[in-house]
């Protein structure tokens, strides 16, 4: 989407011409909803701003902008080489502590340019401008001021705005990256504001029930549960419980969060009761056993449990054990619900993924310039091409994996061995952010379907698509 004048979409015209002319002059793919509301308020803008200051029309202005995958929008956003102004859009009466709580959130995501920011809001149906001051208060603002700020003498970014704000740049995991959860530099999307919402609102009415949100990797599941622990932490303890491995970075939450007690799954047996706790919170819950839900679950009586998980549904259900995710369906009154905007995952990453594991009826059309696949004959081969890859992660696909006739990846293993290698290689795929290579050692078949999924270029993703 690139900027455009507006004034030149301020000029009065019906709304259907109007939505041919913003898509013609941002480049979006879609016909923006353009609310009367805001465009009045835009209206309103253009005429103060003509008022105070010379060349209007040269104004260009990222109009109506939403941060893909996030649910994150701004109005108007003018971004130059070294400052970003953004002024956001009211038309009735709203109060200075809904106004600064927008344009600090607004900041947090423009702050990832590292350019300096003003932010302003333009009430119409007041003829107030007000702003953002260092000290985070809202101020009233001077017209001239802002004028002065449009017209620095900058370069005009004139690109694609999308190119700048990724997804992947804002939200992380709270076990990975403590600090910056401690540090609350984070916001929630809406799908998550919408779940924590809901959760929260039964639990203080009822004070208990079952609760259980899924998704994919990269969904931002365990940023959800532990903003949902900081919440009902804030009067009472909570535990938060976490099957499978948890990394040393577990110790800086353990000892900075005194309100959250942390527990892993292995040690369930030592806890004689969960009584002193208000809520118990269950991470990756699909790597519990059956025997571990059923103490959890006795332990917990009469106490609000939520639980997160993966959605694993590309994997074999021969490379799955589904039984506990399938009591935790048939909890009494369980609320569900499923994440389904990826963020902290890279898109291509994430399609090659799926791809790979349950291989797709018809093929698809994807490019994947971040994605190596290698063959190796034996071992020394093998440790030889590890050695070319340093710097990414790489993982190992050997003669035990294969694909079924269902198009499944599989591995020939003993029935008791749990987790199985293709569950943990999905898992461990997932981590990748970035890019990532597979080796695959002695394994022909395997190696021709991975290379088959590899096939377009970028020239033929294009041509497939304008075909």
């Amino acid at each position: 989407m690139k900027s455009i004048s507006i004034y030149t979409i301020t000029r009065n015209q019906n709304i259907e011409c109007l939505q041919k002319l913003e898509r013609q002059l941002s480049g979006r793919t879609y016909f923006l909803k353009m609310r009367e509301w805001e465009l009045e308020s835009m209206k309103a803008l253009v005429r103060e701003l003509e008022v105070h200051m010379q060349d209007v029309h040269a104004l260009r202005f990222f109009y109506s902008f939403q941060v893909p995958r996030l649910g994150k929008e701004f109005d108007l956003l003018q971004i130059k080489n070294d400052q970003i102004v953004n002024i956001e859009l009211k038309s009735g009466k709203v109060s200075d502590e809904a106004v600064r709580k927008q344009l600090l959130q607004n900041r947090y995501y423009l702050s990832v340019q590292g350019k300096m920011i003003q932010s302003y809001t333009y009430i119409s149906s007041q003829e107030r401008l007000v702003r953002l001051n260092n000290h985070d208060h809202i101020v009233e603002a001077d017209w001239d001021q802002l004028c002065l700020a449009l017209q620095r003498q900058s370069k005009d970014y004139e690109g694609d705005i999308e190119d700048l704000f990724q997804a992947e740049m804002y939200l992380f995991s709270p076990v990975t990256e403590p600090e910056r959860f401690l540090n609350k530099e984070y916001f929630l999307t809406s799908q998550q504001k919408d779940i924590e919402r809901r959760i929260l609102d039964k639990i203080r009415k009822a004070k208990y029930g079952y609760f259980w949100f899924s998704g994919l990797p990269g969904t931002g599941k365990t940023l959800l549960l532990y903003d949902i622990a900081m919440k009902l932490s804030v009067h009472q303890k909570v535990c938060m419980i976490h099957c499978g491995e948890t990394g040393k970075e577990w110790k800086i939450l353990h000892d900075r969060l005194l309100r959250i007690a942390f527990l892993s799954d292995s040690r369930l047996e030592e806890c004689p009761d969960f009584k002193e706790y208000s809520a118990i919170l269950v991470d990756e819950a699909h790597l519990l056993t059956e025997e571990k839900l059923h103490v959890i679950l006795e332990l917990s009586e009469k106490h609000p449990v939520i639980f997160s998980s993966d959605d694993e549904d590309m994997i074999s259900d021969e490379e799955m054990d589904r039984t506990m995710i399938r009591e935790i369906e048939h909890l009494p009154d369980i609320q569900s619900f499923h994440l389904t905007n990826r963020i902290r995952t890279n898109a291509e990453l994430s399609s090659f993924i799926q791809n790979m594991m349950h291989l797709p009826e018809k093929r698809t059309v994807r490019y994947y310039p971040h994605i190596q696949v290698v063959y190796a004959n034996d071992e020394e081969e093998a440790e030889i091409l590890l050695k070319g890859y340093q710097d990414q992660l790489v993982f190992i696909i050997d003669e035990r994996y294969y694909y079924d006739e269902k198009g499944y990846l599989r591995e020939q293993r003993q029935k008791q061995q749990k987790p199985t290698a293709v569950r943990m290689l999905f898992h461990r795929l997932n981590e990748a952010r970035e890019e990532f290579a597979i080796i695959v050692k002695r394994n022909e078949a395997v190696y021709e379907v991975l290379l088959e999924l590899l096939q377009f270029s970028k020239k033929e993703t294009v041509k497939t698509i304008a075909e």
